[in-house]
């Protein structure tokens, strides 16, 4: 998370004013740090605090269908832009309702701030029965106005502060902020409703720069002594690798990573929440290694190497394919480099965040060293490449989960952002070969199905201000499109956000949406014709964006997709429209028991 630096004529203009109300001081400073969006429902604890908002040049309110929605948009925009996601919620039903989203953001290490409008400090003093509080337990005692305070701290925040003294709820912020980028995980800020409209000395905006409160890298005694031990493993060994995990991602090294596959040319894998952070057109990009999971061809690579540099890892029970990612492997093989140590082999564990080696590593790095001879022919390519054509006999026939992949590989461009949903699909990501530029998002770990369409929108939200930023400042944009691929029975859960995609009218993505008529990936774990892996069925998924807010599919082109041929000249339409101005869905009516290979190896195994 790149720091960013203070709008100078912000500066300007807050230095010359004496006092600011906190509301003001608040949103310049989230402005400090970069973000353009910030995302919520409003509630009458938070109005007053919102009005402030709209004094800051340049800074979005984006409001959501519901709270968990909001949380997911502010997960998925911090994602796609590596910014502060930032929410805001009001007292006890707003923030409950966004709990699983921020939870999920704590889980899968995504820097969220939540912003709680409260109960005033007189009510707070008062101890009221307020509106939005539970009351306490026994009829004897008052109610408790922390006590959703209480819920989070500790739990699902790596960071909370409570505002009610003025004189110090500047430097709260600015600490809760900094915590937040440090540790890449959501933090809470409870704000009275009374707070938005007192006066605040403003001098942190300038004496404490925004640029002040991202993380700095350090190095400490211990930093030269352990890139000289992981250099002297890798000259040592007779077939080393790169492993690609998503810390690196979390803590902006994906252009450190990239460039030491690049310059060691080892084969190169990626973890699953780790794809698309190595490039995977490279000649040396093997596919991606989930242990028992993987593909036959990049297991048997793996297991091949004496030195595998396990960058940015992260150990959990889907990255790992289910505990079995070290299976056959020798420890003293594995070097694991993460955000709070590193471990060489079998040796001592290293107090050091990878953070401060891998750039190290590259820049020591002599290729001169290693011995070549075992990995300089080592290359592994997919076999399709192209939308395939379906012959005159299976023109007709139902598309499979696996001519759906064949197709999504072609169908998928470079520079696109790809949100895909938990769901069966997604078990098929890693036999997919993304192009330059294209990358992956997903809720992988914490797995809350729903998380998609949110995701997603927050995601778009992400490009077009990275769009209007590069064009300001005449850079290169990093994203083109983005692409969603959900479950029916997830988007059933969240599709009310799809209104937002009409609601603004410079957000265009590609939404797959794949029926399959339930819950598949439960009806394979167990009871695959019960009644509770039914969702309801009968929507009309290609008629929802017309109700949803474009009548006269002005802004929308929708289509439903039974047969083979339909699903290659769809997709080939979608992809001829250069101009995307519309947004794109296509649903696809997929057997509700047809899933990924690996889903099923996955159950059996389980």
């Amino acid at each position: 998370m790149a720091p960013v630096a203070l709008n100078p004529q912000v500066s300007e203009e807050i230095s010359s004013a004496q006092k600011i109300t906190f509301g003001k001081f608040l949103f310049q400073r989230i402005k400090s740090l970069g973000v353009d969006s910030i995302f919520g429902v409003p509630g009458d604890f938070n109005l007053k605090l919102l009005d402030y908002l709209y004094e800051i040049e340049g800074l979005n309110w984006v409001g959501c269908c519901n709270e968990l929605n909001s949380a997911y948009a502010a997960d998925g925009y911090s994602r796609a832009s590596n910014k502060l996601g930032v929410l805001v919620t009001t007292f006890g039903v707003g923030e409950l309702s966004a709990m699983n989203g921020v939870s999920g953001a704590f889980a899968e290490s995504v820097p969220v701030l939540h912003i709680v409008g409260t109960s005033t400090r007189k009510q707070k003093q008062a101890k009221s029965a307020l509106h939005h509080l539970v009351p306490s337990a026994s009829c004897f005692k008052e109610p408790d106005h922390y006590v959703y305070e209480k819920m989070v701290a500790g739990t699902i925040s790596c960071h909370v502060e409570s505002l009610f003294d003025l004189d110090t709820a500047c430097d709260q912020v600015d600490r809760l902020i900094k915590e937040i980028l440090i540790q890449k995980r959501p933090g809470y800020l409870f704000i009275p409703s009374d707070f938005s409209d007192e006066l605040i000395d403003p001098s942190n905006l300038i004496s404490n720069p925004g640029s002040n409160l991202f993380p700095t890298p350090f190095f400490s005694n211990q930093t030269d002594k352990i890139v000289e031990e992981i250099l002297n493993k890798i000259y040592n060994s007779k077939f080393p690798t790169i492993l690609g995990d998503i810390f690196v991602d979390r803590y902006q090294l994906v252009d450190e990573l990239r460039n030491f596959a690049e310059k060691s040319q080892f084969p190169s894998f990626s973890t699953y929440m780790g794809k698309s952070i190595l490039k995977e057109n490279s000649d040396k990009y093997i596919g991606d290694f989930l242990g028992a999971e993987s593909n036959t061809h990049v297991r048997d690579i793996m297991l091949k190497s004496d030195c595998i540099l396990h960058i940015g890892g992260f150990l959990n029970e889907i990255n790992t394919g289910h505990d079995t990612l070290y299976n056959d492997i020798d420890s003293d093989s594995v070097v694991f480099l993460h955000p709070e140590y590193v471990k060489i082999g079998n040796g001592e564990i290293y107090y050091e965040p990878f953070m401060n080696v891998l750039p190290l590593l590259l820049e020591r790095f002599e290729s001169l060293k290693v011995n070549y001879s075992n990995i300089k022919d080592i290359s592994y390519k997919p076999e399709y490449n192209a939308i395939p054509e379906p012959s005159k006999d299976e023109i007709k026939t139902p598309i499979s989960q696996g001519f759906l992949l064949k197709s999504l590989q072609n169908f998928i461009q470079p520079n696109d952002l790809v949100v895909c949903d938990t769901g069966s699909f997604m078990f098929g990501l890693p036999d997919l070969r993304l192009p330059e530029g294209a990358r992956l998002l997903g809720q992988h770990f914490y797995l809350s199905i729903g998380y998609g369409m949110p995701a997603s929108f927050g995601a778009s939200i992400a490009v077009r201000d990275m769009k209007l930023q590069a064009l300001a400042n005449k850079t290169e944009k990093k994203f083109e499109r983005v692409v969603l691929i959900q479950g029916d029975g997830a988007a059933e859960l969240t599709i009310q956000e799809l209104s937002n995609f009409m609601y603004h009218e410079d957000l265009n993505p590609a939404i797959i949406l794949l029926n399959n008529n339930g819950y598949t990936v439960e009806r394979i774990i167990n009871g695959p014709t019960m009644s509770y892996n039914d969702i309801r069925s009968g929507w009309k998924w290609s008629k929802l964006l017309s109700v949803l807010g474009d009548e006269n599919c002005l802004r929308h082109d929708s289509h439903e997709i039974v047969e083979k041929n339909d699903l290659v000249k769809h997709f080939n339409e979608f992809n001829k429209d250069k101009d995307n101005n519309k947004v794109k869905f296509a649903e696809i009516i997929l057997d509700q028991f047809d899933v990924p290979w690996r889903l099923k190896f996955m159950t059996k195994r389980n």
